[in-house]
């Protein structure tokens, strides 16, 4: 009995994901925007072309806002605010004809929109001074620092390590130690010369392939000093009278 009763649940599960519309499901966000990135939404309704004294209604996750006179076409173009909270929106649109014989049109499919906070990083490390034979294994660790927002399915910080040796560029990083496959942590090899270092981490968000605004400057950097230090040679003792 209890199998079949949960066959029937599953079967009534399944008839209700079934009606559910597919607006309702989880969908891909079609651009990501970071901090106070803006992207214009710029509609066209198919077999009309917008006149004079029409309406444009945008709607917001389901909720229409105040519908626009059209008169030209920046009219109907939604520019979204550089100040929008971070989170997920659905964006529609439909347009009202001011002729009475004519029907709305039916709304557009949604335009997903998710906003994600500038991001922000730290760097740290076990310690700040190292004699040249206590660097091996040493771990530096990237992190996002604003925690509060949890990171949306499909969006990840990923980080690019570079640094400098007394003020001058390190070249070649690999010199140094090497990062782990996420980027999050870099491991300084042994024997790395005595100098300051400035481990410098760059965070920046991946999202699979979908748009961010602004892609370029939507980065974060944060950096640790290290101090590798001479550590004295092994002492002879000689005996004299």
């Amino acid at each position: 009995m209890k199998t079949n009763a949960t066959k029937l649940k599953w079967r009534i599960f399944g008839f209700l994901m079934f009606l559910l519309p597919i607006g309702a499901l989880a969908q891909t966000p079609n651009a990501y925007l970071c901090g106070t990135g803006t992207v214009k939404l710029t509609p066209t309704f198919t077999g009309y072309a917008p006149v004079a004294g029409d309406k444009i209604i945008w709607s917001i996750n389901g909720t229409a806002q105040t519908p626009v006179n059209y008169n030209v076409p920046a009219d109907a173009v939604y520019n979204i605010d550089p100040g929008l909270a971070p989170g997920n929106y659905k964006y529609s649109v439909q347009v009202v004809p001011a002729d009475a014989n004519l029907c709305p049109s039916t709304a557009s499919d949604d335009m997903v929109i998710e906003k994600l906070p500038a991001p922000a990083i730290a760097v740290n490390a076990p310690g700040s001074t190292y004699c040249t034979d206590q660097t091996a294994s040493t771990v530096l660790t990237a992190s996002r620092t604003n925690t509060t927002y949890t990171l949306p399915t499909g969006v990840s910080m990923t980080y690019a390590w570079t640094a400098t040796k007394d003020g001058a560029a390190v070249t070649t990083i690999t010199d140094l130690g090497t990062a782990s496959t996420s980027g999050d942590t870099f491991t300084l090899k042994a024997g790395v010369a005595p100098a300051a270092y400035v481990f410098t981490a760059t965070g920046s968000y991946a999202t699979g392939g979908v748009q961010i605004v602004p892609a370029t400057t939507c980065t974060a950097t944060a950096d640790k000093t290290i101090t590798v230090t001479v550590k004295p040679g092994k002492a002879t003792v000689t005996i004299t009278p």
